[in-house]
């Protein structure tokens, strides 16, 4: 992890001394910058993007919670890996700030040990997830066009930031590495959805299929996305869409592995 930048927020010049010296003796990177308080990382956020962010709960002028927020409402930083030190240990505490868009939590007192684990799972975490493929989908709505063709129903298998995997009606228009417009509306909780309405992508694979749908072979399509003729707008609503449909999994993994944590230190 020596490329990986990252930001330091805590009014303890000793607590930063010790986060500086884990990151450098045990990750071996020096790309590492400092804040006194939550404001001041701001500032450096500001200027500046990191990798991952750092940072205390109880400071001066913008506590962790504030930084926190001002993180995940930037467009530009909002996916940032961010690790919550804090004294607060319920399970209740933990969860809620997990809610909050925090990507591991840290008890404080803790061993750097600790601290490296809690670096690794939040930077691999967020490497993983914004690769990941998701599947078995909610009931969606999908239409799909080849070259000038009129757009017709299909069903998403699989999809991620950069690619999915759809099925659709076999036609003579779909063509390997031409073309093709999608749209897509899927809820995203009970009482709200994402749609897309429209991003375009090259067609990489085409798989035939035993299956037959009114009468005609039905074909599975593997395409990647085109991000320099899609619209920036509509590729932001599909990251939108890809962290809503991760997020509840994310959530789940993060409590389990910090009351995992919590149990571990009262079993020492």
């Amino acid at each position: 992890m020596k490329n990986v930048s990252f930001l330091i927020a805590d009014d303890s010049q000793s607590v930063r001394s010790v986060v500086k010296s884990t990151i450098y003796d045990q990750l071996g990177s020096q790309r590492i910058l400092s804040a006194v308080n939550g404001l001041t990382a701001k500032f450096i956020l500001q200027k500046q993007a990191v990798d991952v962010v750092i940072s205390d709960l109880d400071m001066p002028h913008l506590d962790g919670f504030q930084l926190l927020s001002f993180i995940r409402n930037h467009p530009k930083l909002k996916n940032t890996p961010f690790i919550m030190m804090a004294s607060e240990d319920s399970k209740s505490f933990v969860m809620d700030a997990i809610e909050k868009g925090v990507t591991q939590y840290l008890v404080k007192p803790f061993t750097p040990e600790r601290l490296e684990d809690a670096i690794r799972r939040a930077w691999y975490g967020s490497e993983q997830r914004r690769n990941a493929r998701i599947s078995n989908l909610p009931a969606h709505r999908f239409q799909v066009s080849f070259n000038s063709q009129d757009a017709v129903l299909g069903k998403i298998k699989n999809i991620s930031s950069s690619g999915m995997l759809f099925e659709v009606a076999y036609t003579d228009q779909i063509r390997l590495f031409n073309k093709c417009r999608v749209s897509v509306s899927m809820p995203t909780s009970k009482a709200h959805e994402i749609t897309i309405a429209e991003l375009v992508y090259d067609i990489v694979r085409i798989e035939t299929t035993d299956s037959v749908k009114e009468g005609v072979h039905v074909c599975n399509v593997a395409i990647n996305l085109d991000t320099s003729e899609s619209q920036p707008d509509c590729v932001t609503e599909l990251a939108r869409l890809m962290d809503s449909l991760t997020l509840e999994g994310v959530k789940t993994r993060q409590v389990q592995e910090t009351q995992d944590d919590l149990n571990d230190e009262l079993i020492g």
